[in-house]
């Protein structure tokens, strides 16, 4: 390498340091040494450090999530959900090998909302009987529309009498 060449090189390296220095010392926002030598030893104590340095790539992001997940509620809150879970059989549920269980407690738990399994079969066996059944269940894409105007005349014809 040429003397010229090595000097060119030499000056760009140290410019580029410098750039280099400054747009490192713009990102800091003004903090101090010592501003930063504490947000260093926090992540450090918290375990973000290691998150970041991890050679999982995803670990990182799951450490913030767990971080944010726990925002806005105290222990005791947690706790009492807990215990909420435990005593309406939720957890136990959600524990439970049996594929069915969450099924189970969600039928337990919602049960008194909505219609009783007799009302349900009483309107099906309706919609089978007028024929809606049958027109929501076909291909053809004006069947329930004929469906609803043939409604809608009897019901005038009915008003009508």
């Amino acid at each position: 390498m040429n003397k010229t060449a090595f000097v060119f090189a030499a000056a760009l390296l140290s410019a580029g340091v410098m750039v280099g220095s400054s747009a490192f010392a713009a990102d800091t926002g003004g903090k101090t040494r010592a501003q930063v030598v504490a947000e260093l030893a926090q992540a450090q104590k918290s375990g973000e450090l290691a998150a970041i340095n991890s050679e999982d790539p995803l670990a990182a992001i799951r450490f913030h999530e767990q971080q944010s997940a726990g925002q806005g509620k105290t222990r005791a809150q947690v706790q009492a959900e807990l215990a909420q879970a435990r005593q309406s059989g939720e957890l136990a549920a959600l524990n439970s090998e049996d594929p069915q269980a969450i099924q189970r407690f969600n039928d337990r738990q919602y049960a008194h909302q909505g219609k009783t399994r007799a009302q349900v079969q009483a309107e099906l066996a309706q919609a089978q009987k007028s024929g809606e059944l049958a027109a929501l269940n076909s291909e053809d894409p004006l069947a329930i529309q004929r469906f609803a105007a043939s409604k809608a005349a009897k019901k005038t014809e009915t008003l009508a009498e």
